[in-house]
């Protein structure tokens, strides 16, 4: 046959006989948003598990918990790149708040967390909740060098940026406990 030879070309995954039109179809589609609907499906079904008397899936807390940080992380991430930091901003905050006993996951977090709040501030137009996010992020600056786990692993550069935002500290002085 001609395909013995190589003059056919078979119909294959990354073939051009499937065509280009396909392959424009396909770049065509919304990947972020249907990777984003996968990602709240689960963690839809994650709620469903942990409210249900009969849980959905049977697997340990430590597990379940770790899977639903990484897809609060994700989702954060993905409405962050389609110009939704507010949406992003709530999942990476549930996801912070998930990973305090996983330093090295919790600065990911909070360093994506820190571009969420600086991207919040450029597209809230509300004078009042810009003025709680500014707050809100000159704290959570602060919480990261006040975390020695966290601290050690920032750069110079973060940890002098983090040092300058926290410090505007408008009218208010740092209480010692």
């Amino acid at each position: 046959t001609s395909d013995e030879g190589g003059g056919a070309r078979g119909n294959f995954v990354g073939s051009n006989a499937a065509g280009e039109v396909s392959l424009k179809n396909e770049s065509q589609r919304d990947h972020k948003g249907i990777a984003l609907e996968y990602i709240l499906h689960a963690l839809d079904l994650f709620d469903v598990a942990k409210n249900s008397a009969e849980p959905l899936i049977s697997i340990g807390d430590a597990k379940v918990s770790s899977a639903s940080v990484r897809l609060h992380y994700l989702a954060g991430r993905l409405l962050m790149s389609t110009d939704n930091p507010v949406g992003g901003a709530v999942h990476l905050k549930i996801a912070a708040d998930q990973t305090k006993n996983w330093p090295s996951l919790q600065l990911s977090i909070q360093r994506a967390l820190r571009v969420c709040e600086e991207r919040c501030l450029v597209v809230d137009d509300d004078s009042s909740s810009k003025s709680a996010r500014l707050e809100e992020s000159k704290i959570s600056c602060a919480k990261l060098l006040f975390e020695p786990e966290t601290c050690a692993m920032l750069t110079d550069k973060e940890i002098k940026h983090a040092q300058s935002k926290s410090w505007e500290l408008i009218n208010k002085e740092v209480v010692w406990k």
